[in-house]
């Protein structure tokens, strides 16, 4: 039965609030890290260091919460997003105060960069477990808010920062979190409230086999999309050395930036139809070796203007990727699942984020941001060509 417009509308609203937030967290925090921290006077090398560090907490803390949340019903993801939108506001006021010391300082922002990779797990975990509740939620919408939002900020934010510094990086990292506490609050009042559970599937109440046993192409899936995300990650973090590297600064940074999530918005808004031509399987595939454009088109560019070419091909690839992938993920798995296969994927994100923040700065500093293109060119191609082998039908 179709839900009423003014519901419709009123729980999309809200969770487009809630990826808005999401993703400007990204476009804020890890997009200006190593603009943050190279003014508290770190290398490329410590700025991976520290950020491996951060990430390696994120990926142990996701993982020990989807169990929790998915094993004690009482747990919700409503409160865990509270909880971390409230770490990240208080986080980010601390390193605005005045007379901070750079070791709280450091630390408090450290915790920021730990907390936001948890954020598009449970974001997406706290949308598609509504939606398979019956949430009228239109989640390829507020996704593709999620992509507006990320290319706004990253604009912005690259603009103060030219302007007024880095300190402008906690400020907007501040209004994000209060946007995601409104957003998480906002949804869960017109989008998930009252929702009768979903019965679960006879494979997850089967608890001699742990989850990646019970789906093991799923696993081989999880395993590839850490490969892609070490590839976007290398690119999208360590974006400053890539275009001071290209004669560019700050400024063509979030430009930049800004425009790999603006050529996302038509795929995002117009996944749903594209999914009545072609399953899903053929677009997350699709999107997977689209992916190597990119660090084929940055390796290529003399100038900025040749990295803003090289960012448009993700409309076909990480951008497409995203979305094809979260849908893939509820569709390869059972019911019930929602909250841990969101969960894996995108503790791929925080691994190869991982991998990316620890190793990135490490090769620019000693061989060179051109180098650093041609891994993430490398592992785009692993990553792309094992889920075209392995990439399960879908039902729709």
């Amino acid at each position: 039965m179709r839900k009423p417009f003014f519901q419709r509308w009123n729980a999309t609203a809200a969770y487009a609030l809630l990826q808005a937030a999401t993703w400007s967290f990204y476009a804020v925090i890890l997009s200006f890290s190593s603009n943050v921290l190279r003014s508290f006077g770190f290398t490329d090398s410590q700025i991976s260091l520290l950020l491996g560090i951060s990430t390696v907490a994120s990926f142990a803390a996701q993982l020990v919460a989807a169990e929790l949340i998915s094993r004690f019903p009482k747990l919700k993801v409503y409160g865990l997003m509270l909880l971390l939108g409230t770490v990240m506001l208080v986080g980010n006021l601390m390193i605005l105060v005045p007379g901070m010391g750079n070791v709280p300082a450091i630390l408090a922002f450290a915790t920021a960069c730990l907390v936001l990779q948890m954020m598009p797990s449970f974001t997406n975990a706290m949308g598609m477990d509504a939606i398979e509740r019956g949430s009228p939620t239109d989640y390829s919408l507020a996704r593709g808010i999620g992509s507006l939002a990320y290319s706004l900020m990253a604009y912005v934010t690259g603009m103060l920062v030219r302007e007024l510094g880095t300190r402008m990086v906690p400020a907007m990292g501040a209004l994000c979190a209060a946007a995601l506490i409104a957003g998480t609050v906002w949804f869960h009042l017109s989008g998930e409230r009252g929702l009768q559970p979903v019965q679960q599937s006879l494979r997850k109440q089967t608890k001699e086999e742990g989850f990646l046993r019970q789906y093991p192409r799923f696993a081989v899936f999880l395993l590839a999309s850490i490969f892609l995300q070490f590839s976007h990650n290398l690119l999208s973090n360590f974006m400053f050395q890539i275009m001071l590297s290209k004669y560019g600064g700050a400024g063509e940074q979030g430009t930049a930036t800004a425009i790999c999530a603006l050529v996302e918005l038509p795929v995002m808004f117009g996944f749903p139809l594209m999914l009545r031509r072609i399953k899903c399987e053929k677009w997350v595939t699709f999107a997977s070796l689209s992916m190597a454009l990119k660090a084929i088109g940055i390796f290529l560019a003399a100038t900025p203007y040749g990295v803003y070419a090289a960012q448009m091909t993700q409309i076909i690839g990480y951008g497409l990727y995203t979305i094809s992938s979260v849908n893939y993920a509820g569709l390869v798995v059972g019911k019930g699942e929602s909250v841990r296969a969101q969960s894996y994927l995108g503790s791929t994100s925080t691994v190869g984020c991982l991998l990316a923040l620890s190793t990135g700065g490490v090769i620019c500093e000693h061989f060179g941001a051109q180098t650093m293109v041609l891994v993430s060119l490398a592992a785009a191609l692993i990553g792309g060509v094992t889920i075209a082998f392995t990439a399960q039908k879908t039902e729709k």
